[in-house]
């Protein structure tokens, strides 16, 4: 479900903000770091699909309240033959974990996203602060109790 929308994503002005140092522009609203396994999504909040996918929680993707107005969230989506392949080599179950938030920018609402992929709980930290590093480039400020 979670990933999958980012082929079919909401177009957004993800061309009028400043992407953080080390990330590569994938398409209008994704961008990837490949040295440290980061995304950064960022759609226009109007989106039905995006909110229906990305702010309620259901049976593979979680959302609860993170720090300064952000959320984190953890996804379990990944096919059962890849989970068993990951928990054999390393006991752990392959987990998405990010941090989301929502803004308005110049009259206009965004998600902003950063997640890795197969990672841990310690990722949150790192997502956050990627996050928070965009927000400052940016001037963006977390809209509080969005969900």
């Amino acid at each position: 479900m979670l990933f999958g929308f980012l082929i079919i994503g909401a177009a957004s002005a993800a061309n009028d903000f400043k992407i953080n140092d080390g990330f590569d522009e994938v398409n209008e609203y994704y961008s990837v770091n490949e040295e440290n396994g980061m995304h950064l999504c960022i759609w226009d909040y109007d989106d039905e699909i995006i909110q229906e996918s990305y702010l309620k929680n259901d049976t593979d993707y979680r959302i609860v309240p993170g720090n300064d107005n952000t959320y984190n969230t953890t996804y379990n989506g990944h096919n059962s033959l890849s989970a068993l392949m990951s928990y054999i080599r390393t006991s752990n179950i392959p987990l998405d974990h990010g941090v989301l938030e929502v803004a308005e920018v110049n009259g206009d609402k965004y998600i902003f996203y950063t997640y890795i992929e197969y990672g841990s709980e310690d990722d949150w930290q790192i997502c956050y602060d990627e996050l928070m590093k965009f927000n400052e480039n940016n001037n963006i400020k977390p809209l509080a109790d969005v969900i």
